[in-house]
């Protein structure tokens, strides 16, 4: 449905014919039309929704004076435009014209929709209470020119904000959602002449006007809020409306055709509407890009349960639970279920999923948040999953998605307003649903406020409509800032109901998985009933409500591979206590239980994996693992790895798809401080050399040094498999190495050799793109930096490459997004353009030796490096096209290390309202109370979970306690416990004012 778009009147002085404006509309009003809303009868009712214009008209007119209330009630529209034409004149003749046409959009927009109102809800003389104060309002503020700009400009406001009710006329018929719109529309012009035409009643009004209506501007501002609300409500309606009369014109057409003589063209037509319903189908789940990742994780998920299928099942039994699902109308739409890390949320969240989808007259969608996924911590990547579940439940939505993807411009969806006009509409259509996110912890704090506050006003939205309608449920540790938001005093409608997780809740669940697993130990290692007990209730109390724990320790006894060693492990002063010495016996197990060639590999994935700047790959882990830098070629038949990654690393990892991931966003901290064996500086320093081999690579020779048909040759050899990640990433690694130096230094196990490595990678590096003139402007700041390196022979070439880093990157937004080697650059996308073209002209051999490689199916990639889709890529280069203009938004966000934006902004609102929600320091409200000579504090001391810096290092392991679930200072009067001992002192202040 095309949509009326208002042409922009000019600032400034009218031209001599703008009183035709208005009186053209006099002249133009059409004739009243009949009431069109009849009874079984043949009489016109009256639709109930009038009853709140009588209310809101009874509340307004009490507040008139005896003249204003006669005056007010005999106005008209007509009476109106005829008064603004001679106020109009008068001006010219004084020469104070104001630019009038301000009025035009408002006129029109409240003249449409009287006549909506007049035949729909049979109110005809509310109206004359918005032309009375139009004309009152105008007349006193006619003589003082200030008073009488602002006075236009609030009207212009809310004619932009008005919608032109004519388009929508015949929707209203039967639509009780937009008849209550207009009710909430008069209602909110009422409000607006109610309060400003207390600025104008007095002898001396005109003295203190600026000043309070400056102060009425925010309220103002609230007003025009709701009003674009229920403009964009009637304007979404109205295209669901018409898809479904669309739909029903279509039945009607079918039903007419002669069965006998139009058979062959209804399965014709059948066939054809089919065909294109899947086209467009398939280009909606294209534009959401989410690859069905929830679904995956959720089968994922499930299958964990497989063997234990009872485990969990008490969570269903919770009364909290019981009637959130299945209360007619719920004590609360709102759950919020916290707990430890490692408590088995997650799986206690799928479980209630899958009891959802048993509820068949809801409709379920989910999401998994992914503590290192790409896209999956954020808001749109949130909204994006469950968009993309919620096409295929409901697909009467699907066009409609589909419209929205075409006037969006976007390839794949991005832009966060969008996604939540479009899930807000399906919330409103869908007559029930449940959805639920689980670990929302492992998204920004920023992000996850958003995505709560969504929510929350969602489920408001919805229980106006039909309380129960929409019902959520949070799964997270329990933090802070979500408990905040949950109780927000703005949502103070919204009670979320809590469900703390226990120790004590899941330890039936845990039994059942230890007697499993001690029963399977029993059998292999020939353990009596005495010591199988034993093992059980051990590993139950050390435990303490951590499913995780277990599901680390048993496995890893399992795998003892004598008796001897087993009967060592489970003593009590060497039985695992906590997390960190679970993962400490699996890596003490692992290196002794494998040859020194396997245990070298299984460090380096866990280093890889701990280390690396975002998800890898089994792929491109495949081919880094070939590589063999002296000679410069893969070696993918003799290196790469035969062995499953499961037999390496154990139960430390999780293969997602063709991603490989650690099996828990606490395996990070726990890996790099329980064992010596991975120092993560040593690893930043091997990935930075390896990255800075691979890039002199032949693959990355200019055009005129490297043979087409033998470069086609090194593509099939896998040459390009792991240009993505290093042409992105090195420079993070290099930056990671100088800031880890003295570690290093200290502490690195093979130093020595890995610094050969690294000074061999940079003397080639520089070398090889020498073009780049790396010592021309050397960086003081960074010669500081690597000062720890100064006695080592590559130093000068480090201090070189990091101010190059250094140099580039302070050139700005735009510098940040590309490749600063122009050569690497060049060849970058010369290798890509191979990648996209060669797959369409291999014989089937050749074309399944590429696919052990690369990605077949999205091979049209974003060429800015810091965005996802320069990694995962799109089906075709249309897609890819439209996706990078959108990287040319004008209005970008300006903080470094801000991702989330890479598309940047339509206009300047919406980069203002996102730089006030992620970066509030950078708002102009909190410059302007900001010392201009304060001294930042150095943020050296960086969280190893979520990557949060602190200025001290005991405000840093302070925090990562707080992932842990760990509250070690107990107030000794009511028992809650903190993170802090500072939280808790001040806590017990409250009991000491008591």
């Amino acid at each position: 449905m095309a949509k009326y778009t208002r042409t922009p009147t000019e600032k400034g002085t009218l031209a001599s014919n703008e009183s035709t404006i208005f009186e053209g509309q006099t002249n133009a009003r059409t004739q009243q039309r009949t009431a069109v809303v009849p009874s079984s009868g043949g009489e016109h009712t009256i639709l109930p929704l009038a009853s709140p214009f009588r209310i809101a008209l009874t509340n307004f007119r009490n507040r008139l004076s005896g003249t204003q209330l006669q005056e007010f009630q005999a106005a008209s529209y007509d009476q109106l435009c005829q008064d603004i034409v001679r106020l109009q004149h008068q001006q010219e003749t004084e020469k104070k014209m104001r630019n009038m046409s301000r009025l035009s959009s408002f006129l029109e927009a409240m003249n449409q929709f009287s006549k909506v109102i007049e035949v729909y809800l049979n109110v005809s003389d509310a109206v004359a209470f918005v032309w009375g104060p139009i004309k009152f309002l105008l007349m006193t503020a006619s003589a003082h020119l200030d008073a009488w700009d602002k006075l236009l400009d609030a009207y212009d406001q809310i004619g932009e904000n008005l919608p032109l009710l004519s388009e929508y006329e015949s929707i209203f018929r039967n639509d009780p959602h937009m008849l209550q719109a207009l009710v909430l529309m008069y209602t909110d012009i009422l409000d607006f002449h109610q309060r400003a035409m207390r600025f104008f009643i007095g002898k001396r009004w005109n003295k203190i006007f600026r000043a309070l209506w400056n102060d009425f501007e925010t309220r103002f501002g609230g007003i025009l809020r709701s009003l674009r609300r229920h403009k964009e409500l009637i304007e979404s309606r109205a295209n669901l409306i018409h898809y479904r009369r669309y739909q029903e014109d279509i039945a009607e057409l079918k039903h007419s055709l002669d069965h006998s003589r139009q058979q062959g063209e209804i399965a014709d037509s059948k066939h054809s509407l089919e065909e294109e319903r899947n086209n467009k189908a398939r280009a909606v789940k294209e534009w959401l890009a989410t690859g069905s990742q929830s679904k995956l994780d959720h089968e994922k998920h499930m299958e964990v349960r497989q063997n234990y299928q009872t485990t969990g099942l008490w969570i269903l039994k919770h009364e909290y639970i019981i009637d959130w699902m299945d209360a007619d109308v719920p004590v609360t739409p709102l759950v919020w279920m916290n707990g430890i890390p490692g408590a088995g949320k997650t799986i206690l969240a799928s479980i209630i999923i899958e009891e959802c989808k048993r509820r068949t007259e809801y409709l379920t969608s989910y999401f998994y948040c992914n503590y290192d996924g790409p896209g999956s911590n954020n808001m749109v990547g949130v909204m994006r999953g469950i968009l993309e579940q919620l096409v295929d439940q409901y697909p009467d939505l699907m066009p409609y998605c589909h419209n929205r993807k075409a006037t969006s411009g976007e390839p794949a969806l991005s832009s966060a307003n969008t996604a939540k006009k479009i899930l807000e509409d399906f919330c409103i259509t869908i007559p029930k649903q449940f959805i639920i996110i689980d670990g929302l912890d492992e998204c920004e704090i920023a992000e996850r406020k958003q995505i709560m506050e969504f929510l929350i006003s969602m489920i408001t939205l919805c229980d106006n409509d039909e309380p129960g309608k929409l019902r959520v449920l949070v799964v997270s540790q329990d933090y802070g800032d979500i408990k905040k938001t949950l109780h927000s005093t703005v949502n103070t409608r919204i009670v979320p109901r809590i469900i703390p997780l226990t120790s004590s809740d899941n330890e039936t669940d845990i039994r059942i998985f230890v007697n499993d697993w001690a029963g399977r130990i029993k059998a292999k290692h020939d353990l009596d009933d005495d010591q199988t007990e034993y093992l059980k209730h051990l590993t139950v109390r050390r435990a303490q409500g951590m499913f995780l724990y277990a599901n680390l320790v048993l496995p890893n006894l399992y795998k003892q591979p004598t008796r001897a060693q087993l009967v060592a492990e489970i003593q009590e002063r060497r039985f695992p206590n906590g997390l960190e010495e679970a993962y400490e016996r699996i890596i003490s197990r692992i290196k002794q239980t494998t040859i020194r060639e396997e245990w070298e590999k299984a460090k380096k994935l866990l280093g890889w994996m701990v280390c690396a700047k975002r998800q890898l790959t089994w792929k491109e882990i495949q081919i880094a693992l070939s590589m063999d830098c002296v000679n410069q070629s893969i070696e993918y038949d003799d290196r790469r790895l035969r062995t499953h990654i499961y037999d390496i690393c154990g139960s430390l990892v999780q293969v997602s798809g063709d991603r490989v991931s650690l099996v828990h966003s606490t395996a990070k901290l726990y890996i790099t401080t329980c064992t010596k064996d991975i120092h993560a500086p040593s690893v930043e320093c091997e990935l930075a050399a390896l990255c800075l081999q691979y890039l002199t690579f032949q693959c990355f020779d200019s055009d005129q040094d490297v043979d087409k048909r033998e470069l086609r040759q090194l593509t099939l050899e896998g040459h390009l498999a792991f240009q993505d990640y290093a042409i992105a990433k090195w420079f993070h690694h290099i930056n990671a190495l100088v800031d880890a130096g003295n570690d290093l230094l200290n502490e690195g196990p093979n130093a020595t050799a890995d610094l050969a490595e690294l000074s061999t990678a940079l003397d080639d590096f520089t070398t090889r793109y020498q073009d780049e003139k790396w010592y021309d402007a050397l960086v003081p700041d960074c010669e500081e930096k690597c000062k720890v390196f100064e006695g080592y022979m590559f130093y000068d070439h480090l201090v070189a490459v990091t101010s190059h880093i250094y140099t580039f990157q302070k050139k700005g937004f735009d510098a940040r997004h590309v490749v600063s080697i122009k050569s690497l650059s060049t060849a970058l996308e010369r290798n890509r353009k191979l990648l996209e073209t060669l797959p369409d002209k291999l014989s089937n051999p050749d074309l399944a030796t590429f696919q052990q490689f690369y990605d077949t199916e999205r091979r049209y990639k974003c060429p800015k490096i810091t965005c996802m889709y320069f990694s995962e890529g799109f089906r075709d280069a249309k897609s890819r096209k439209k996706h990078v203009n959108i990287h040319d938004r004008p209005f970008q966000c300006e903080v470094p290390e801000c991702l989330a934006t890479e598309c940047g902004f339509a206009n300047s609102k919406d980069l203002e309202k996102h730089t006030r929600a992620f970066h509030p320091e950078k708002s102009d409200l909190a410059e302007s109370f900001k010392p201009a000579s304060a001294p930042r504090a150095k943020t050296n001391w960086a969280c190893s979970i979520c990557g949060k810096t602190f200025t001290r290092n005991f405000h840093r392991l302070d925090h990562e306690k707080s992932h842990r679930g760990e509250r070690p200072h107990e107030c000794p009067e009511c028992g809650k416990a903190f993170t802090r001992l500072n939280d808790c002192k001040r806590h017990q202040k409250l009991h000491d004012r008591r």
